[in-house]
């Protein structure tokens, strides 16, 4: 037995066990982040739906409205953070394009609101 594989660093394929188990780990958060962007995206229809209903002026609409649109806006936040924090080079955007999320969300919301 070699004294390199006793201590389990090395593999015959070259990869270590720990380079693997950082891989799962980034794909796991991978799936996270897609899940929250999702669930974001979810939460900007549903106050769509709200500006598109029937009484869109009315103040549990707005309110409605209001609620989904700030979580939207986290939850893409969110995903944007772990995006950023598994891809190190696009992590000093998570927070401008949350924000810009945010805005245009907001945006949309009373251009609707206006018809």
């Amino acid at each position: 037995m070699d004294e390199r594989e006793g201590k389990g660093s090395a593999r015959p394929d070259g990869k270590s066990l720990r380079q693997v188990r950082a891989a799962q780990l980034r794909a796991k958060a991978v799936r996270w982040a897609i899940g929250k962007s999702v669930l974001g995206s979810v939460f900007l229809i549903g106050a769509l739906s709200y500006a598109l209903g029937p009484e869109p002026h009315h103040q549990n609409s707005v309110l409605w409205m209001a609620a989904l649109v700030v979580m939207s806006t986290f939850n893409v936040g969110l995903g944007l953070r772990t995006f950023g924090r598994v891809n190190r080079k696009v992590a000093r955007y998570w927070l401008p394009a949350t924000l810009a999320w945010g805005v245009l969300s907001t945006v949309l919301l009373m251009i609707l609101q206006r018809r």
